[in-house]
């Protein structure tokens, strides 16, 4: 899938959070609800990430591709995680008006537009998560993976609002359904507590340059195995991952009687070996090949083409 299919559906899912906005703050003045108003602020959290989601990829896909080709990757990982920060903000405003809710409950009223907006927000959210996730698995972009999580916990959040709105709306007159609505206002803070964590966990790992997990791990080894009797010396592996990209550097040793041009012919056999695998398992990554001390010059071999 190309960066201009990312493009176009975070610019979609924008233009529909945005359409959906100004529903959603009428809504939020005609009802007392705090299942509404979290949701409003849900809202506006979701049209700043998929705003800057869009910005993110059209940075990450446009000229500057070439000039920047690792920076961009960490650039997506820091758009992750200021979305993340920014969603704290908003937890500690709905936490408040959630805890005054159940501190002083009362029933809820003028709940009908906020209704119908959520019911909307609801069915757009679904559809753009499928999207979304599909595009994902496609490009690897943590920018869209995080665009997913933020269609699915909305669609999840929207829904709760709905059931609880209809049940208060519709029993107003028994006392102890008045707490349902900052009930629901703490489960959708609790959606968007999720996804804190999960933002911060990935975009923090990769700006730090995480190495690749176990499984990746295996995919090398077993590549460096099947190419055992092509090195005489295996040095360091290391890995990273950032953006949605995969780096390895095979630190190795060669034949001391070996000219450069058979081990450049060993190194590449090596590099395709190892791209192969992870293209089995449907992943990209970049492979160096390091030449270790004694082998000829210590200089990196180029990895060869895909």
């Amino acid at each position: 899938m190309s960066g201009s299919a990312s493009q176009k559906l975070s610019f979609q899912a924008m233009v529909f959070v945005a359409c959906l906005f100004p529903f959603y703050i009428l809504a939020a003045t005609m009802t007392n609800s705090a299942a509404v108003l979290t949701d409003l602020l849900a809202t506006s959290f979701d049209l700043t990430s998929l705003t800057t989601c869009w910005l993110v990829l059209r940075i990450a896909h446009g000229r500057e591709r070439g000039k920047y080709a690792y920076g961009l990757g960490k650039l997506e990982n820091l758009a992750e995680l200021m979305i993340a920060v920014l969603q704290v903000v908003l937890v500690i405003v709905a936490g408040m008006r959630a805890i005054e809710g159940l501190l002083h409950p009362e029933p809820v009223s003028g709940a009908g537009l906020g209704l119908a907006v959520t019911a909307v927000a609801v069915v757009g959210n679904v559809f753009l998560n499928r999207r979304a996730k599909r595009v994902s698995e496609q490009t690897h972009s943590p920018v869209v993976a995080a665009q997913a999580r933020v269609h699915f916990i909305s669609a999840v959040s929207s829904g709760s609002v709905f059931v609880v709105t209809i049940i208060t709306s519709s029993f107003e007159h028994i006392h102890w359904v008045s707490y349902l609505d900052p009930l629901a206002s703490f489960l959708v803070i609790g959606l968007m507590v999720f996804n804190i964590f999960e933002m911060m966990t990935n975009s923090i790992g990769s700006l730090l340059d995480q190495a690749i997990g176990e499984a990746g791990q295996m995919r090398i080894l077993r590549a460096l195995a099947s190419h055992f009797d092509d090195f005489e010396e295996l040095g360091d592996i290391r890995t990273r991952q950032h953006g949605g990209k995969m780096m390895v550097d095979l630190h190795l040793g060669f034949d001391s009687q070996w000219t450069v041009a058979q081990a450049r012919v060993a190194a590449a056999g090596i590099s395709a070996a190892v791209i192969r695998e992870f293209a089995d398992a449907g992943d990209e990554v970049d492979v160096s090949i390091v030449l270790m001390p004694g082998s000829e010059d210590a200089a990196a071999l180029p990895q060869p083409a895909a």
